[in-house]
């Protein structure tokens, strides 16, 4: 639990959610520490709770968690992470808006590249079936996804893998978004 405040801090500290955006969890088992629906990112002692990772029927703690606890369930059945990282960086979001969703950004810096490779870009409302289905499917084959409009799922072996993830999807698509504007703007003098 103190591994999730941790870096619950450190997401809003370095840009990577505004405090009330976002959420993350940790896979113990066969349940999941994750964070509750509405908690602030940098704020989350006692805001943390355990739910089974596969549920049978709804649990009362399922409706104080995260609205995105079916995405993470979903992550968590069908990959091998044990801890997820949702954040909302500016970048992502951003670049997120020019791509359709089943294309893949692939990062124009060396390290981004060698981290990521590409990334996803998928469709789905917040907490919806569509966006576990589609999040959980991309997040197989890759560590990081952006979700259009919505921000990053980062997926990891640690808490700590999955926020170098989250970090690199933003800075991958911070580096894309200044060199496509270099570019566009050298292409008009």
């Amino acid at each position: 639990m103190q591994e999730l405040i941790k870096y619950g801090k450190k997401i809003v500290a370095a840009g990577l959610a505004h405090s009330h955006f976002g959420n993350v969890s940790k896979r113990v088992g066969d349940q999941m520490l994750i964070s509750t629906t509405g908690s602030m990112l940098d704020e989350l002692e006692g805001q943390i709770v355990t739910v089974p990772v596969d549920r049978a029927k709804p649990d009362e703690l399922d409706v104080i968690a995260s609205t995105e606890v079916n995405v993470h369930r979903a992550i968590y059945r069908t990959t091998s992470a044990l801890a997820i990282l949702h954040g909302h960086s500016n970048y992502a979001v951003a670049i997120s808006m020019l791509y359709d969703p089943g294309e893949q950004l692939v990062p124009e810096d060396s390290e981004s590249l060698y981290v990521l490779h590409e990334i996803p870009i998928v469709r789905g409302g917040v907490g919806s079936e569509e966006l576990a289905r589609n999040a959980s499917n991309a997040l197989r084959d890759h560590k990081g996804i952006i979700v259009q409009g919505h921000g990053v799922f980062a997926r990891g072996a640690t808490v700590d893998e999955a926020f170098v993830i989250l970090s690199s999807v933003e800075h991958a698509c911070m580096v894309k978004y200044l060199v496509d504007n270099a570019s566009a703007k050298k292409m008009t003098v």
